[in-house]
């Protein structure tokens, strides 16, 4: 009886083995794709606050560009009043939609006329070697993108027209401020990171903090997220799709700019999974017109 009994007690726990095994296997796999799920919805998350930032910049350099004062300032070759119109006209929009910008505004020839943020002997600089310029210039459209210059920063370019006439264009600049505070209403942050190859370029980030082989884009930044790539900088290799540290999740999103494919690199930090808003809180714009035009945008 006893040689009957011990082969199905053999039998039997070798099943129960496999068993275990095979469930052990299948919770990880599980696991692993409940986080790639998560992983993923996060991205696209990020992905489409991006866009928005984009279509958002775009809305305002076309309404800038309908300005009439910085029209005849542009014809009449007069920087003191485009740069005095350029004042009240940012300080319109950072008092109605609370979205601090910068604006450029550029002959039709590619060269610099005005800043917002510059006061020193730029006048007159040549552009050409902008990508989005030479874009507009060449379509008479507006364009807009992550562009590498002296920053890195989202730029909205419109062409200026005096009846049907290409005179120049206008950009709108903004940084990844607007971004990251909605994405913070998800348990997210973002860290724009710019590889060090770059940098002759993006002068203005010479002094920014650094990250092995990468420069913050910004002067602000989540100093969580900055100080765990700073003790795992293996995870700015982005060779996975995501990186568990701990409780904390990192995902790694290649950056890129106007006719770079890859200028860095966007670090993506969450929490374990929780109740997430999909709607994006747009800035409002309703009715709002600026002086010496009669262009009204909305936005939806």
């Amino acid at each position: 009886m006893k040689k009957i009994y011990l082969p199905l007690i053999v039998l039997f726990s070798t099943i129960l083995l496999i068993l275990f095994v095979f469930y052990n296997r299948y919770s990880n796999y599980y696991k692993d794709e409940q986080i790639s799920r998560y992983v993923s919805k996060n991205i696209e998350i990020l992905n489409e606050n991006l866009e928005f930032e984009k279509r958002y910049a775009l809305s305002l350099s076309l309404m800038v560009s309908k300005n009439n004062t910085l029209k005849e300032a542009l014809k009449a070759n007069n920087r003191a009043v485009a740069l005095k119109e350029l004042e009240l006209v940012i300080k319109e929009i950072e008092q109605t939609t609370h979205t601090k910008i910068d604006i450029q505004i550029h002959t039709k020839d590619l060269k610099a006329f005005a800043r917002s943020w510059d006061r020193s002997n730029y006048y007159g600089a040549d552009l050409s070697f902008r990508r989005g310029l030479k874009i507009v210039q060449k379509s008479q459209a507006p364009f807009v993108s992550i562009e590498l210059g002296k920053r890195l920063n989202i730029k909205a370019i419109s062409p200026i027209f005096d009846k049907n006439r290409y005179i120049g264009s206008i950009e709108v600049i903004m940084g990844f401020s607007g971004i990251k505070k909605r994405l913070k209403k998800f348990g997210l942050s973002i860290l724009g990171l710019l590889d060090k190859k770059y940098i002759n370029i993006a002068v203005d980030l010479k002094n920014n903090a650094k990250i092995g082989d990468y420069y913050v884009v910004e002067k602000r930044y989540p100093k969580e997220l900055f100080n765990l790539l700073q003790k795992n900088r293996y995870i700015l290799s982005g060779q996975k799709f995501y990186y568990k540290i701990g409780t904390d999740i990192v995902a790694i999103i290649p950056m890129k700019s106007v006719g770079i494919v890859n200028v860095g690199k966007i670090a993506l930090l969450m929490r374990a999974e929780q109740k997430q808003e999909l709607s994006i809180e747009q800035p409002s714009l309703n009715n709002y017109q600026f002086k010496g035009t009669k262009r009204k945008v909305i936005i939806k």
